[in-house]
């Protein structure tokens, strides 16, 4: 569990390129283009990371630790803002606050141009010492405040210990339990929501180190990074996220080309296409239905076989995660261990085409369960494209023959080939 939390929290950098998949591995991921930053809410429950620029640090020793915290203090206090939980590394910071009546901008702009000129008149050294462009993400605080500050918490056992083999961090993680007295640091609101609003300081720190002691939600984790599925921007529900619209003004994207960074987008379609298959294959081709069931499971079609049909499968799938935008082909290619000419449009065509042949039917049948049993219906929408189909087949079949097997490029719709070539 931990290992996988560990790997779940990366730089910001590993947020943007790369998502872990279900079967534990990463997958590169497109760059999205970057939203703009929705107005300051007065009051408004922000989490913010910030992050060093590339082999510079943001504190070296003890000394500027402390130096830094003292700063962020008098930051937070000047500008009417409350600190809720923090982590202070050599490389990042990370924040979670309630903002005061002026934007929150002014509080991480001012802190960052004060600390980097102290420490680079300290160092000798010139130029920007935080990365540009900082994780911002407005939360509902009555549903998340909790987990976030639980994972904020955490991150020292969650990320590798160079920083903490060194010594130069600082967690909030102590003043909640007891150990140190920060008074700038409001601990209040938080352990009261643990307990339900009791005041006793004991029931709280025991409520906490029972709730802290474990390991935050990996799904949690990957909403602090990424926002909501309407707004990167923004985590909580949709009432709160159609509140946070109307007072800036703002709308939430399309967010369907963002669906892509949830994890399971592409096993969940993957599976149901082959669900939906083998459902076909028991009705339509029942004397090869025992064999391919067995043949076509989810991990042959990650597999590099080139049996019948998971080329087929394998086209398919592609084909549906392409046109709606939850993977490139590059991607599906990946994810089925294949190489890209397996998914091109060439051969998702010829599968399609050849699809229709065995089946009688779109492959677009495959993502609507409970359709595949009415077979009339699916061959009158399809007969006016017969003649096309025909003509697509022959192409299709002619620009494949250097790499289809002679048993694939066979008409009959109940192929005996035990393989078929990709």
């Amino acid at each position: 569990m931990q290992n996988r939390l560990r790997s779940a929290t990366g730089s910001p950098k590993e947020w943007i390129y790369f998502r872990e998949e279900s079967d534990g591995s990463c997958m590169e991921e497109s760059v999205m283009p970057r939203l703009a930053r929705l107005p300051s809410i007065p009051f408004g429950w922000y989490y913010v990371a910030l992050q060093s620029v590339t082999e510079r640090r943001i504190v070296t020793s003890q000394a500027e630790l402390e130096a830094l915290l003292k700063l962020l203090r008098a930051t937070l206090r000047e500008k009417g803002a409350r600190l809720h939980a923090g982590y202070v590394a050599e490389r990042e910071v990370h924040l979670v606050l309630q903002a005061g009546e002026g934007p929150l901008s002014a509080i991480t702009g001012s802190f960052q141009h004060e600390h980097a000129r102290v420490f680079n008149r300290i160092h000798d050294e010139h130029g920007s010492l935080f990365r540009l462009h900082h994780h911002v993400l407005l939360f509902q605080h009555q549903q998340w405040l909790v987990p976030l500050v639980h994972f904020i918490h955490w991150i020292p056992r969650l990320q590798a210990l160079d920083d903490h083999q060194s010594g130069h961090w600082w967690s909030s993680d102590a003043v909640y339990r007891g150990g140190t007295k920060q008074d700038w640091v409001t601990t209040n609101v938080v352990l009261r929501m643990l307990t339900r609003g009791a005041y006793s300081r004991q029931a709280q720190e025991k409520e906490y180190r029972r709730l802290f002691g474990q390991a935050p939600e990996p799904s949690h984790i990957r909403l602090f990074r990424h926002g909501s599925a309407e707004d990167p921007r923004l985590l909580g529900d949709a009432r709160f996220i159609a509140e946070v619209s109307r007072f800036t003004g703002r709308r939430s994207p399309d967010r369907a080309r963002h669906v892509r960074h949830q994890k399971g987008d592409i096993p969940g379609v993957v599976m149901q296409v082959i669900e939906q298959f083998n459902a076909l294959c028991d009705e339509r081709l029942p004397h090869q239905a025992g064999t391919w069931r067995r043949l076509v499971t989810y991990d042959d079609v990650r597999s590099r076989s080139r049996k019948r049909p998971l080329p087929m499968v394998r086209a398919l799938s592609a084909a549906y995660l392409i046109e709606h935008e939850i993977a490139t082909a590059a991607q599906a290619a990946r994810f089925f261990g294949s190489g890209p000419r397996s998914v091109s449009a060439r051969r998702r065509r010829f599968y399609e085409v050849l699809f229709r042949e065995w089946f009688g039917a779109r492959p677009e049948i495959l993502f609507s369960p409970g359709r595949h049993g009415d077979w009339s219906a699916e061959r009158a929408n399809d007969d006016h494209g017969k003649d096309l189909d025909a003509q697509l087949a022959r192409n299709s079949r002619s620009s494949a023959s250097v790499h289809e097997s002679p048993c694939s490029r066979r008409r009959d719709p109940n192929p005996a080939c035990g393989t078929d070539g990709r």
